[in-house]
C-alpha cells in the first residue's frame, strides 16, 4: 500500500505543469520601438535552437 501511495505521489508531482516567465505583453498601443524591444526579449528567452550556428 505504501508503494502504491509513493508511486501515485511521484506521478502527480512529475505531471505538474512547468510555469515559466516567458510572457510578453503585446497590445495594439505599442509603437515600433516597444515591439522591437519585446521581440528581442522573446527571442533571447525562447527555447528554439539558433539556426546560425
Amino acid at each position: 500500500m505504501k508503494k502504491l501511495l509513493l508511486l501515485n505521489l511521484f506521478v502527480v508531482i512529475s505531471c505538474a505543469p512547468v510555469q515559466t516567465e516567458k510572457k510578453i505583453n503585446i497590445s495594439k498601443d505599442l509603437n515600433f520601438e516597444e515591439f522591437k524591444s519585446n521581440l528581442k526579449v522573446y527571442v533571447n528567452n525562447s527555447d528554439y535552437p539558433n539556426i546560425d550556428e
